[in-house]
């Protein structure tokens, strides 16, 4: 039997339990030491494996689920075929990247530098990732060329070819491992 019964604290009204002699016992002993003759339990009884809390109306729980494999990453390699940067190739890994013939510092790019006086300092960015490789004008003055058309944003594909100033870059994609 439990009741609650106004103690003078300060912290309120204290509920007790009590034995069917009305012995007041603690909330963790299970029976009453002055009734069955046995010392009160020194530590507190664990809880038995039939005591559980059921939530009704709560999806039941599951077991968590293996994590999948990471996804490898696209790697980009830009082989300058034509231009005042011919024979230079850029390998572009996963992450941003700012290409230019002089690009700016940047929170999370990498800088590469291509020695071709056409391209605006900051000509273009690619961003590769595990979906794919995009290319993005960075504002520049002579635009961005993918396969003859002008780009403002691009997803490229193998084989495309990339024009920034008088360079003309042909892509490659390949599948890297995971980071």
């Amino acid at each position: 039997m439990i009741t609650c019964r106004p103690m003078a604290f300060l912290f309120g009204p204290r509920v007790l339990k009590h034995c069917a002699q009305g012995h007041v016992v603690q909330m963790a002993w299970r029976t009453c030491p002055r009734c069955t003759g046995n010392a009160a339990p020194r530590k507190p009884a664990g809880r038995d494996m039939v005591e559980q809390t059921v939530v009704f109306g709560a999806p039941a729980v599951r077991p968590a689920e293996p994590a999948a494999a990471p996804k490898p990453d696209w790697v980009a390699h830009l082989a300058a075929g034509s231009g005042p940067a011919a024979g230079h190739d850029y390998e572009i890994r996963p992450g941003r990247w700012k290409l230019g013939r002089s690009p700016g510092e940047e929170a999370g790019f990498q800088l590469v530098a291509v020695p071709d006086r056409s391209m605006s300092r900051d000509h273009f960015a690619l961003e590769a990732g595990v979906a794919a490789v995009v290319l993005r004008d960075l504002g520049s003055t002579n635009g961005t060329h993918v396969n003859g058309s002008r780009v403002d944003r691009h997803i490229l594909a193998e084989g495309d070819l990339v024009r920034a100033g008088e360079t003309t870059f042909r892509v490659r994609l390949s599948l890297g491992g995971p980071a």
